[in-house]
């Protein structure tokens, strides 16, 4: 009877060209398994002018990002966190390059459940998302007015709310969008 062996896990280099391309090659370092990307590796894009970026860092299963890793976008955003089958899945910290942040869980590439959303203007969204969108209860904080909004949104437009000053409303260099109606002085309410 003979044992059967697990195959190991060996660290290599592997250089690949991409099929619509020949301004840049990939260059993968990293265990393989099965001829596949399998555990931990580092995919870097190599240009013509052998300029190198770096495109992803961490685990792979069967040539797919799978597990924790991190990933430098073309455009400038980074992400790092957990992926399932190349997207952005579970638990996750994405920088966008125009200055927001989101920090929570994903889905499919999407935000997707309980997240933190700031905007590259200060404002900040704490709460329910679905498919991307504000969906559920959650609290939105205006940082030029100084207030706080919780409520109730779907498909990222609040439905039900209470706006509220907050503590350090007086420290705020903008006036409150909301003014009070002026009073009109030939109504009589005794009437």
């Amino acid at each position: 009877m003979s044992i059967k062996e697990e195959p190991k896990l060996i660290w290599t280099k592997v250089r690949k060209f991409p099929r619509k391309t020949k301004s840049f090659r990939w260059l993968y370092e990293g265990q393989v398994l099965n001829n596949t990307f399998h555990g931990f590796g580092i995919l870097t894009k190599i240009y013509k002018d052998e300029e190198c970026k770096k495109f992803y860092a961490g685990d792979w299963i069967n040539s797919k990002r799978s597990g924790s890793g991190q990933c430098w976008y073309d455009n400038g955003d980074y992400y790092e966190g957990n992926f399932l089958n190349n997207k952005r899945h579970g638990f996750g910290r994405m920088w966008y390059r125009d200055g927001s942040f989101y920090q929570g869980l994903w889905e499919n590439d999407l935000h997707n459940g309980t997240g933190l959303l700031v905007q590259s203007n200060g404002n900040r969204y704490e709460g329910q998302f679905e498919f991307d969108q504000k969906h559920g209860d959650g609290i939105f904080y205006h940082v030029k007015t100084g207030q706080i909004q919780k409520g109730y949104w779907v498909n990222n437009q609040c439905k039900s709310s209470i706006i509220q000053d907050t503590h350090w409303r007086q420290v705020t260099s903008y006036s409150t969008p909301y003014p009070i109606p002026k009073l009109d002085p030939t109504i009589n309410d005794n009437q």
